[in-house]
């Protein structure tokens, strides 16, 4: 009788447990297409990160030996067109870019005037892993890294009858890029199961 219920127990647990809840992870080898990213971007530093994140996490991955590529289209585009050639796709949902500057200050020589400031950038992004041949959602990663330096933010130029002065927001874009890159990196990472 309780070898009956043990096998009667260990049936029904077997069949509770669905087969789709066994996630196949990626392997070194596979084929991973990095989906574009689909959406409006409310400035143009937006939709850089944006870009730098999906690029480098094609270069991070291709670095962790998957065969990682820009597969050229939105979750949306290869929907409609299924099956994909890749074992599994990856999608980038942009959490934006945000940043600010905490601080600066000026100095003077002569008639060259220099502001350093501590800029502080914050990039988030939500990623998913994807299924290459039903497109369903395996894993879902949300990622955020913030980047905090002290920089250059602008400089001037004095003499009698006139002054100039230039801001130099590349600094700042910079930040930004940094810690895109550090996005990509995590999710490359968490995508190999490391």
């Amino acid at each position: 009788m309780r070898v009956k219920r043990a096998l009667t127990f260990i049936l029904s647990c077997a069949i509770a447990v669905p087969a789709f809840s066994f996630i196949t992870a990626p392997r070194p080898g596979d084929r991973i297409g990095v989906l574009r990213i689909a959406g409006h971007f409310d400035s143009r530093t937006e939709r850089s990160v944006a870009e730098t994140v999906q690029g480098s996490l094609v270069g991070e991955l291709q670095g962790l030996k998957f065969n990682a590529f820009d597969a050229r289209v939105t979750f949306d585009q290869l929907s409609r067109k299924m099956p994909g050639d890749a074992d599994f796709y990856v999608e980038v949902i942009s959490g934006g870019a945000d940043g600010h500057q905490a601080g600066n200050v000026g100095a003077a020589i002569g008639h060259v005037a220099v502001q350093v400031g501590v800029i502080v950038a914050n990039v988030a992004a939500q990623v998913r892993l994807l299924d290459g041949h039903t497109l369903n959602v395996l894993q879902t990663y949300d990622l955020q890294k913030d980047s905090t330096a002290v920089v250059p933010t602008g400089i001037g130029f004095a003499g009698y009858p006139i002054f100039a002065a230039i801001a130099l927001p590349i600094f700042q874009y910079g930040q930004y890029k940094m810690a895109a890159h550090e996005v990509a990196y995590q999710a490359a990472l968490r995508i190999a199961g490391q």
